[in-house]
């Protein structure tokens, strides 16, 4: 198990602590409720992870599809200075 010495406000601690018969009580829910964070948390993340590598792997397909999955970065570079220069000409 972890231990985490972190400072809390006291007077949020204080009030807090008139709802636990005990310190040990509030202590337990301190630790569930932190855990369901926790918990949570790595859940977003990992959703989020799911999402970017779906994304990339979309992107990856597309690129195969339209043929241009074998294009360097200077040949990328080029087509973007291409692009740039004919809607500059055309403004």
């Amino acid at each position: 198990m972890c231990m985490y010495n972190i400072s809390l406000n006291d007077e949020l601690v204080r009030q807090t602590r008139q709802s636990f018969a005990s310190e040990a009580l509030m202590t337990a829910w301190i630790q569930q409720q932190l855990e369901a964070l926790l918990t949570d948390f790595n859940a977003r993340q990992k959703a989020t992870r799911q999402k970017v590598r779906q994304a990339i792997e979309a992107m990856r397909m597309q690129s195969e599809q339209n043929g241009n999955d074998t294009m360097t970065l200077d040949d990328i570079n080029e087509e973007i200075r291409q692009a740039r220069a004919t809607r500059k000409a055309t403004v």
